[in-house]
């Protein structure tokens, strides 16, 4: 089994200034570099003019590669689609994957709405609908399969154009394309990611897990994939857990929560108050109910996994008897405030005390090796 973090999480800038720059590329390095050092891939995510590193993630990743341990990967969660010429993407996407040696995880999405779409010049229509990641991923799909001598490929979108006549090098080293984890918030998206033959993040912003496991593993069976991609799905189908603490009591850990909530929401408020509405990942209830004012409300903590390492490691053990093999965890805890001891001292007991216990467990091999219809809870 297979473990993540986000460095810094959703990061926000407590004090917006560019002399403040410098110390937050430096805590976001120390940060990566604790992670590797752990054990956890560090995964970084996209977001532009908030923060000093997240508006260029994977040249920040690059930075990082060569002094992570050579098992490790580096991931992304989420690259925004709409924001790149596709062709540069798929250049850069495999640059990385080639110099990493296959070691890398590129989730993929639309990005948030807000301010990033209006300044990287996108209609703010076309980026909500979804059209604009969906159209930006064909022309990859495309880019990718292309070979020198096939005929000539034209795109063209609202925002790129171009012709393609020879193939975009480097090839990525996995040869298909590098590792694609889609997001896959609603279920046809989950039905269309394994038709693609992608890995996918399940159960995600208050998706129901089972329903989207029984889903994309029936469809996955279903798609004629060839075993290799079989397996590299079932192997990196990804569980997201936004908000973690771990401690040596359950008492503790409770106190920990209080006061990283506190924290969090302090910045997040002022961030707000200074720059508008805020978006973000959050747990969502209801149909048609607002990501980002549930972000804004806290609502990445409202199902906080907290308690003892035996506590977490048993919620991890539910995760891994439904198969799932990669497990993306986001420490609470504000790593650039006042609250780092609390999220340094989770990610070392996770570290120490929670993987080993899953150290040894295999991904499925096929789609129905587990039977979920016997597992009635996750």
């Amino acid at each position: 089994m297979h473990f993540s973090t986000m460095v810094l999480s959703m990061f926000l800038p407590d004090v917006d200034g560019p002399e403040e720059d410098e110390r937050i590329l430096r805590v976001a390095i120390e940060q990566s570099l604790l992670s590797g050092e752990l054990g956890f891939s560090p995964w970084y995510t996209e977001h532009h003019f908030r923060g000093a590193w997240h508006s260029n993630p994977m040249q920040f990743a690059a930075y990082i590669a060569p002094q992570l341990p050579d098992d490790l990967y580096l991931g992304f969660g989420v690259l925004s689609l709409p924001y790149y010429n596709p062709v540069r993407l798929v250049e850069s996407m495999n640059l990385l994957d080639q110099l990493m040696r296959g070691r890398t995880l590129f989730g993929l999405g639309s990005g948030f709405p807000g301010l990033e779409p209006r300044g990287m010049g996108l209609d703010v229509e076309y980026h909500g609908s979804g059209k604009a990641a969906e159209e930006t991923l064909d022309i990859m799909r495309r880019l990718w399969a292309h070979r020198s001598g096939d005929p000539e490929y034209a795109f063209q979108t609202p925002m790129h154009r171009g012709s393609i006549k020879r193939r975009v090098v480097p090839a990525p080293y996995r040869k298909r394309h590098p590792t694609l984890i889609r997001t896959a918030r609603r279920d046809e998206s989950v039905v269309k990611a394994a038709q693609s033959g992608w890995p996918a993040f399940l159960g995600t912003f208050g998706s129901d897990l089972m329903t989207q496991l029984r889903i994309y593993r029936s469809t996955l069976a279903e798609s004629g994939h060839p075993p290799e991609v079989i397996a590299e799905c079932l192997r990196w189908c990804t569980v997201d857990w936004l908000s973690v603490c771990v401690a040596d009591t359950a008492e503790e850990a409770q106190a920990s929560v209080a006061a990283a909530r506190v924290e969090r929401m302090a910045v997040r408020q002022r961030f707000i108050d200074s720059g508008g509405p805020l978006d973000g990942p959050a747990i969502v209830r209801k149909p048609g109910e607002s990501m980002a004012a549930n972000f804004a409300q806290g609502g990445d903590m409202w199902e906080t996994i907290a308690g003892t390492p035996d506590h977490v490691a048993r919620e991890v053990r539910k995760l891994a008897d439904l198969g799932i093999n990669h497990l993306l965890v986001r420490f609470l805890g504000e790593w650039a405030g006042e609250t780092r001891p609390i999220i340094e001292k989770s990610m070392r007991l996770f570290s120490r005390e929670v993987m080993p216990r899953f150290r040894n467990i295999e991904p499925p091999r096929g789609p129905f090796e587990i039977d979920l219809g016997e597992i009635r809870t996750a």
